[in-house]
């Protein structure tokens, strides 16, 4: 914080802003709908328009607030939210114009072109966190007296609770919409189907201009266009919209230069000199650079000449056999491909996920890795092809990976955490050849050195009790560093570190932590995928901020929720007991399957094709209360997923990720069945389904309890919920 009265200055305006759009402007677009509006091109437009502002958000607000970047579900949950408060208050629909003040409210906070405003914002995450016990990513501690620290606090409290409510808000507009047309639907079966197909529509809209790698101001100007196709034809509403948009466009172009968005990220190219070496941001934080060694340049800068070799890119292979054959999982933009050039690499396999990053590294890299007759480039997620290669390395390195992305909004997993689980580096010594290394690069820093002991024992673990070499080598020019373990299943490696100048490597750069296994915290797993995380706990930032979503849905829904109706409870435990199985559906494929953003997308998409499929079951014929079984079969399938030991099957990877998928979709199809069949029975359909999606919120928030008991227990209490919603729905006397 570099000034504290220009950052009170402008948060005040932000806050006078933000009251002035959603309260006071005057408001004379207040037309509404009638029951002859309601009709399936409606409902298809406002579905599609849902779901895709709920994903823009979701990417959106991650890539540009950081702690939503590591607490990603939170968006999404807020998105329910506000949904499921419009669903409850169908009777008077509106206009849906308020989602556009939204979006603007929203680009106004995140977007605000000031160097000030913007390092707080970078700064929320360590400001909601009291203590050490998760690393949020990207900078250092920062020391605050107690008067600054109270101060700022309280103002980062009321700037994510005011995200978390214009994002509710931003949704409640649709969900009024979508809960009137449910309303007045001649059959909901039908309704219901149409609201599936639009968001499935929704949801490949983003997935195309990601893949397009279009920016915000695209996402942005369609959402609008989407919102306004769906209004009511007139002059007025398009003339506001497009008035809207503009100082909207202008903001975030303002806060986008350099900046180029792949699948996963928002990437800024930084030149650091002249020199053709670059920094890379994603989502605003440091992420990497592209170093220069051309032989010119270390002439010119001899202390980075003499200083190279021992980085935490070429030292490692000192230690490795002559002219490895070398496995590279997250490669980047290419500097640990040109290290193993330099070391005499026979031939390098380069594993990055992030097809932008690559094209970087490939167009801008001075040493011009990619280019090499001796590397092959593979964009996969690192874990994906660790599982499914056999091929034998002479040296596997594991680049600098911390990752700034969740693998997807149903989820606070992080793309990387799949690559740092003992069941990952277990399948990674499993491709060393028998005198082979493997060398894990990580940015150990204060305060979370338990991060660095955490990675010493579980390589300890998995090499059956052989201790890494370690060592925190010097940052050479623009090389980053990082601390650097190093195993192998050959004593050679620890004959070769006995060697005069490695052993002086090692001695002369300790690590920030003491090398030991009895005080580090427990490997993370892959059904505790967590290894930011210092225990089994609910860290602090995530209590904060669910703590405000929670104050946030007290007030919002306290005057709608009919908690005496016993129809709301067993909706409620639909959705809670839904999202907590989809939860777990989207993180157990991306085992199989790897978590690029393509697989994520064809999980969510094939969820809403096998509920569309149980409502034409549903349709087709007359069928009688098929609840009963369908509980039944659902509660047991659960069960059945939690017990097998799916990883220990003898089937190649993609073969136990079908079986999977084929018993989840039991699961799904048999709570799409139920879902639809108390859907036709409830009173008030937009009721019914506004208490499904606030059950969703609570599922969401629950999904925090993977952090404690892991996220295979997330089945039992989705069968709970299930359990739950039986009982309450049995009708009396029975």
């Amino acid at each position: 914080m570099t000034s504290s009265s220009s950052l009170y200055a402008l948060f005040t305006a932000c806050v006078i802003t933000c009251v002035y759009l959603l309260i006071f402007r005057p408001r004379k677009d207040a037309e509404t709908l009638k029951p002859r509006d309601a009709t399936p091109l409606l409902l298809l437009l406002v579905s599609i328009a849902g779901l895709y502002v709920e994903l823009v958000l979701i990417r959106w607000m991650g890539t540009e607030v950081r702690i939503f970047a590591y607490v990603q579900n939170l968006v999404l949950i807020a998105c329910f939210l506000g949904f499921g408060v419009g669903c409850f208050q169908s009777d008077k629909p509106g206009t849906l114009m308020p989602v556009l003040d939204g979006l603007v409210v929203l680009t106004l906070i995140v977007s605000l072109p000031s160097p000030v405003w913007q390092t707080f914002m970078l700064h929320l995450s360590n400001l909601l966190s009291l203590s050490a016990d998760a690393a949020l990513w990207g900078d250092h501690m920062v020391v605050y007296t107690p008067m600054q620290y109270a101060g700022y606090f309280a103002m980062a409290v009321v700037v994510v609770a005011a995200l978390l409510w214009v994002i509710a808000a931003s949704m409640m507009p649709l969900g009024r919409w979508i809960g009137y047309c449910f309303d007045h639907s001649k059959n909901i079966t039908r309704t219901y189907s149409v609201n599936l197909v639009g968001s499935l529509i929704g949801t490949w809209v983003l997935v195309v201009l990601a893949a397009l790698s279009m920016p915000p101001a695209v996402w942005v100007t369609l959402a609008f266009l989407v919102i306004l196709a769906a209004t009511p034809k007139s002059k007025k509403n398009w003339g506001v919209g497009l008035l809207f948009l503009l100082p909207v466009l202008i903001m975030i172009q303002a806060t986008s230069v350099r900046t180029t968005w792949s699948p996963y990220q928002k990437l800024t190219l930084t030149p650091i000199n002249n020199e053709s070496e670059y920094l890379i941001e994603t989502n605003n934080a440091g992420y990497m650079t592209i170093s220069n060694t051309q032989p010119a340049f270390l002439k010119r800068h001899p202390g980075i000449e003499k200083a190279y070799r021992d980085t935490a890119y070429d030292s490692p292979f000192r230690f490795a056999n002559p002219k490895p054959d070398v496995l590279i999982v997250g490669a980047g933009a290419g500097n640990d491909a040109s290290a193993a050039l330099r070391a005499g690499a026979s031939h390098v396999d380069a594993v990055e996920i992030d097809p932008v990053i690559y094209d970087l590294g490939k167009r801008l890299h001075p040493d011009k890795p990619y280019q090499s007759a001796k590397v092959d480039v593979i964009i996969n997620d690192a874990r994906n092809f660790l599982r499914r290669s056999d091929k034998k390395y002479d040296a596997i390195i594991f680049g600098l990976l911390d990752s700034h992305t969740e693998v997807s909004g149903y989820t606070n997993i992080r793309v990387d955490n799949y690559v740092y689980t003992k069941e990952a580096f277990e399948q990674a010594r499993r491709l060393l050849k028998p005198d082979g290394i493997l060398a894990l690069k990580f940015e150990v820093r204060k305060p979370w050195e338990w991060i660095g002991q955490r990675f010493y024992r579980t390589l300890t673990d998995v090499f059956d009790g052989r201790k890494p070499l370690v060592y925190a080598p010097k940052t050479a020019g623009n090389m980053w560093s990082g601390t650097v373990y190093l195993e192998s299943n050959s004593d050679k490696l620890w004959q070769r570190a006995k060697q005069p100048d490695l052993k002086k490597l090692i001695a002369d750069n300790p690590p920030l932590f003491t090398p030991e296994v009895a005080n580090a915290p427990e490997s993370s797993t892959d059904d505790w995928p967590y290894p930011y995380h210092r225990g089994r706990t609910i860290p602090q930032t995530y209590l904060t901020v669910s703590a405000l979503l929670l104050v946030i849905a007290f007030f919002m829904v306290r005057k709608t929720f009919d908690v005496r109706e016993r129809q709301t409870w067993v909706m409620f435990l639909l959705g809670a007991g839904f999202m907590l199985m989809e939860t777990q559906l989207v993180s157990r494929l991306s085992l199989y399957f790897g978590t690029t953003w393509i697989v994520n997308s064809i999980a969510i998409s094939a969820v809403l094709l096998v509920l569309v499929l149980a409502n034409v079951y549903l349709e087709t014929g007359k069928r009688p209360d098929m609840r009963k079984p369908a509980y039944i079969v659902l509660i047991l399938s659960l069960i059945a997923n939690y017990f097998v030991p799916w990883e220990r099957m003898p089937f190649a990877p993609w073969v136990v990720g079908l079986i999977l998928s084929a018993a989840f979709a039991v699961s799904i199809l048999m709570a799409g069945v139920i879902f639809t069949t108390s859907l036709q029975k409830a009173e008030k359909k937009s009721g019914a389904l506004g208490a499904n999606v606030m059950g969703a919120v609570l599922g969401g928030l629950s999904q925090n309890l993977s952090f404690v008991i892991g996220l295979k227990a997330l089945l039992p209490l989705a069968a709970v919920c299930y359990a739950a919603s039986a009982i309450i729905a049995k009708p009396k006397g029975r």
